[in-house]
């Protein structure tokens, strides 16, 4: 049986489906099976005809990709199931969860957004992204971009996520220059104000296969920073 652990972020747009690029990538290049879980995708890609995540992994970078609720409307997935008529069901995804982890290593699940993504509307709430991970018991890895706001996004979505009692296995912070004093700074200032591990930080790369593997290499050679990486897969 493999393991699972959900990919979220501080926000849209921050880079969030190429860090769980690198990420299969670097378990590949350990010799492990890995596969990417997109359990709810919403909008379409640049041809117009695919689902923007799943053509991402499949198409562009040639990794295996799984998904289960697929909706056209680029919106937030509560609204979304609502526009294309879905009824989106936690218990189908965590049985899908469970056969991925018995064909794989490892299995990446990234959300749609954040911690606090609606998911389900329903008449006493809504069932949140949260919800999702809590009931399929799954760590999280958080996803921060570096520049300006990562201090406020990424200790808000650390507490947000303490809050709910959701493990945290660490913080990457995506597109960092080390040339750039805010960059440098804000990676000093997350480190002494959050208790969580900071896992890595991933440059600003040419969005290409080639180029994400050579990331990902990059990264298995940092040693510590990987850890928690080899213990997955061990």
């Amino acid at each position: 049986m493999g393991q699972a652990i959900f990919i979220t972020g501080t926000g849209t747009d921050i880079g969030k489906t190429v860090v769980t690029s690198v990420l299969a990538f670097a378990v590949e290049q350990m010799g492990k099976k890995a596969i990417i879980y997109k359990p709810i995708q919403t909008g379409l890609a640049e041809d117009g005809r695919s689902f923007a995540e799943r053509y991402w992994y499949e198409t562009k970078m040639g990794q295996k990709a799984a998904s289960l609720y697929c909706m056209e409307p680029a919106v937030s997935p509560h609204f979304a199931s609502r526009l294309a008529n879905t009824t989106i069901e936690p218990a189908a995804i965590q049985a899908e969860l469970v056969k991925l982890t018995a064909q794989y290593d490892v299995v990446f699940v990234e959300g749609a957004g954040g911690l606090s993504v609606p998911l389900i509307e329903r008449e006493d709430g809504f069932y949140m992204t949260k919800d999702l991970i809590h009931d399929c018991g799954l760590p999280i890895v958080i996803v921060s971009l570096a520049g300006l706001g990562a201090i406020h996004h990424a200790t808000t979505t650390v507490l947000y996520a303490k809050h709910h009692a959701l493990p945290i296995i660490g913080l990457v912070v995506n597109q960092f220059d080390s040339q750039n004093d805010i960059h440098v700074d804000n990676v000093r200032t997350l480190q002494r104000l959050l208790d969580v591990p900071l896992l890595t930080t991933l440059p600003v790369v040419d969005l290409s296969r080639q180029s994400l593997q050579a990331v990902a290499k990059a990264l298995l050679q940092k040693g510590e920073q990987t850890e928690w990486l080899r213990r997955l897969v061990e």
